[in-house]
């Protein structure tokens, strides 16, 4: 069985495997920074919380946003097209965001595995979780309205575990075109559309695990 969830509000969850689906931005900055070969991150549900871990941690690197602007001090903000080429290799970062971050700190209470998702590595996901029994495809949103990029990648994954034909392309074009995209021009961030959809170059899960976003060949 496979849900879509609305991660902002939803007050509780049970113990089925979840998926935290935040397509702009951060459940594909997140992957891409493994795939830019960061050891791991760690995040964080507060900016004055994420300053503190830094000052005690001086060789971490922070990243995060708040309403789409990248936080005052920080290294990166929460952009993939920023994070797509840099060289994070064995670098730990801290992260937080506006919208990603706070519904992973909801279901992170609740038992059952959590993946993070996006087109970065949707085939990744997708074999990771299309034996489960139960599903929960959960969706960040936004506090300000319905994210639809969010409900359209859901729906493709949803559609997949169901064993349905899925053409990953057609469901990129409705990206291309959805309110969510139009939004991210709006704020100056329309470099990040196309390098949120760049399908599969990510070849692992990512998982929240142990206070650790990571790899999960990294959990074994």
């Amino acid at each position: 069985m496979v849900n879509i969830i609305d991660g902002r509000k939803e007050k509780k969850f049970d113990d089925s495997t979840k998926v935290l689906i935040d397509i702009f931005r951060a459940t594909t900055t997140l992957p891409l920074m493994l795939y830019r070969s960061a050891e791991f991150i760690i995040p964080v549900r507060t900016v004055t919380e994420t300053r503190r871990m830094k000052a005690k941690n001086p060789e971490y690197l922070t990243s995060g946003e708040r309403y789409g602007i990248r936080i005052p001090g920080f290294n990166y903000g929460n952009s993939p097209s920023v994070i797509i080429n840099e060289d994070l290799s064995n670098k730990t970062l801290l992260f937080t965001s506006t919208n990603g971050i706070k519904v992973l700190f909801k279901i992170m209470e609740y038992p059952g595995t959590i993946y993070l998702s996006s087109f970065i590595n949707f085939t990744a996901t997708y074999d990771a979780i299309k034996n489960s029994d139960r599903v929960s495809i959960i969706v960040s949103n936004r506090p300000d309205g319905v994210s639809d990029e969010d409900y359209i990648y859901a729906n493709m994954l949803k559609s997949k575990l169901e064993g349905k034909d899925v053409n990953v392309n057609d469901y990129c074009n409705q990206i291309r075109v959805s309110h969510g995209a139009k939004r991210l021009k709006i704020m100056g961030a329309g470099a990040d559309i196309e390098s949120s959809l760049k399908v599969d170059i990510y070849s692992n899960p990512v998982i929240y695990s142990n206070g650790k976003i990571m790899p999960l060949i990294k959990s074994l």
